[in-house]
């Protein structure tokens, strides 16, 4: 066996160890997901309800690049925790909140949920979320998924529907008030009226180089009532597909452009993407490109980090001068910012010089179009992997 095939080996071992693992973490953290629904399968079925049934129907993916992000997740939330406990904060991890709703079971896991007592009892719900990469606001699955879990919290309060396990999955404490939870496990005294707590949500959103924490969020009868709603209807077209008379193909889909399209598990036959016609001869052209593009973001990713280290090095060389290093030479520069126009600004500015001279008759909406200039359209190739 040559060295290729012990990497084959050594990456295939690592596969079967995560699956395992993942296996055995989510049964003793989250028992059987099939038989109820989960804050974050409700969040994903406001996204698209067909792969969110499909991922409580179908068995998990197993690639090591699924498994890898999954466990990503896992590794941050114990980072998390650490962190945590290292600041000697009351933290109940992992709290479980059950709740049958007309009918359906609904579960929230909580990763971290903080708790004091002094200067006013308060209660802060943290949900973290590992990322590649962070974006500039939250994604409004996750913003459900928080909003979901702060709502529930603050309506079952004072109900015996809390339960806690340890990092094993044993149960320590097991359907109490969250008042009880916190006396029992932390011993501290909470009211038994949540009107007298202050109690919010926030999310903490997380990369290999960053961190991003949004929030806070509040209890919403509004959004709670549409989670609810959300949440029947999912437990309703599962409870149709188990029992033959709906198929999956029949349930809605994401509309339009939607970002976890290309990389969801459940694109093979879904219907948003017609079979349409089959060349295999263009599958080695495709692959080719994949991978150019990987290089490239490869690439850039590599300029870019060595762009930003010659820059450091003009700024601590205190001269403005350039710098020679024998083939090349070098020094940094401050370009002027891009100029654009302000297309919401000018509107304004015309709106209230033509209601000064009593032009008011004028459409600015319509002069603005009328000035406006399209380019050519162009082409675009779209790509998207079949999972």
């Amino acid at each position: 066996m040559d060295s290729s095939d012990r990497g084959k080996a050594l990456l295939e071992l690592f596969r079967q160890g995560l699956a395992n693992y993942g296996q055995r973490q989510t049964q003793a953290m989250l028992g059987d997901r099939t038989a109820y629904i989960g804050m974050s399968d409700i969040a994903r079925y406001t996204e698209c309800p067909r792969a969110a049934v499909a991922g409580k129907l179908l068995p998990p993916g197993t690639s090591l690049s699924r498994l890898l992000t999954l466990a990503r997740g896992h590794w941050f939330e114990d980072g998390v925790g650490q962190c945590l406990a290292a600041l000697g904060l009351h933290v109940l991890p992992q709290l479980e909140i059950r709740h049958t709703y007309r009918g359906v079971p609904i579960r929230a896991h909580l990763d971290f949920t903080l708790v004091w007592e002094l200067p006013r009892p308060a209660v802060r719900i943290l949900e973290v979320k590992s990322m590649e990469q962070l974006p500039a606001d939250p994604y409004a699955a996750h913003e459900l998924q928080i909003s979901g879990q702060t709502g529930l919290l603050r309506r079952l309060w004072n109900k015996p529907t809390f339960s806690l396990r340890d990092k094993n999955g044993r149960i320590l404490h097991d359907n109490l008030t969250f008042p009880q939870i916190c006396r029992e496990h932390l011993g501290l005294a909470f009211p038994d009226s949540v009107r007298d707590v202050s109690l919010e949500g926030w999310l903490l959103c997380l990369s290999m180089k960053e961190a991003r924490a949004f929030g806070p969020y509040g209890y919403d009868a509004e959004s709670l009532a549409n989670i609810f709603t959300q949440a029947r209807a999912f437990w309703a077209q599962l409870q149709d597909i188990r029992t033959g008379s709906l198929t999956l193909d029949a349930v809605p889909h994401a509309q339009g452009f939607h970002p976890l399209c290309a990389c969801c598990r459940f694109n093979a036959d879904c219907p948003k993407f017609p079979q349409g016609d089959y060349q295999p001869q263009w599958q080695p052209a495709l692959t080719r490109l994949d991978a150019l593009k990987q290089s490239r973001s490869t690439l850039d990713a590599a300029i870019k980090e060595m762009e930003a280290a010659l820059k450091l090095a003009c700024q601590l060389s205190g001269t403005q001068n350039w710098i020679n290093t024998g083939q090349h030479r070098f020094r940094c520069t401050t370009a002027a910012g891009r100029r654009s126009l302000n297309r919401e600004a000018l509107h304004d500015e015309l709106a209230d010089i033509f209601r000064f001279e009593h032009l008011d008759d004028i459409d600015v909406d319509a002069l603005l179009s009328r000035c406006e200039r399209e380019g050519a359209a162009a082409s675009r190739l779209i790509i998207n992997a079949i999972s």
